[in-house]
């Protein structure tokens, strides 16, 4: 009898693990891509992580990207759909920021006071956020005009060998 049963549960682990898993699937359509869990269904009108990434979708289950503010931050998700904004270290999911296209902010001591002083840098969620606008550099030439570009001064004939 004690063989048997050995040989039962060894039969049921055997058939449970040869199933295949079961994964969701992206999918598209004229509107745009939507994710179908492995049960048929699929999210609406929030955000699911898929594949350690965090995704957008609306209230019929399309993907979305883009800012979009909800009641913890402004999120924001690229062209793939991911989610842009930084992740908290204990819970793996995203932290909202401040406004709209702020992202986080990693500077010294010193900085993190004179920006915080002058309003580029803020403190939320628990993270410092910049105003990446503040820190565009607009590069100016003389006379309005790039520099000429730079030509190779050495020819064929320069060559030793």
């Amino acid at each position: 009898m004690k063989k048997f049963n050995v040989l039962l549960v060894t039969a049921l682990f055997s058939l449970l693990l040869s199933f295949s898993a079961f994964a969701g699937e992206w999918k598209q359509n004229d509107t745009g891509w939507w994710y179908e869990n492995e049960n048929g269904t699929y999210p609406m009108n929030g955000i699911k992580e898929i594949d350690h990434n965090w995704y957008y979708f609306d209230k019929i289950g399309y993907m979305k990207t883009g800012w979009y503010q909800f009641e913890d931050g402004w999120f924001g998700f690229g062209e793939s759909g991911a989610c842009m904004n930084p992740f908290d270290y204990n819970t793996l999911q995203p932290i909202g920021g401040p406004h709209e296209g702020w992202i986080e902010y990693s500077g010294s001591a010193e900085a993190t006071m004179r920006d915080i002083s002058n309003g580029s840098v803020v403190r939320y969620n628990n993270r410092y956020w910049s105003d990446p606008g503040a820190y565009q550099e607009e590069v100016k030439y003389e006379h309005d005009v790039a520099p000429a570009e730079i030509k190779n001064r050495f020819g064929l004939a320069d060559m030793q060998f």
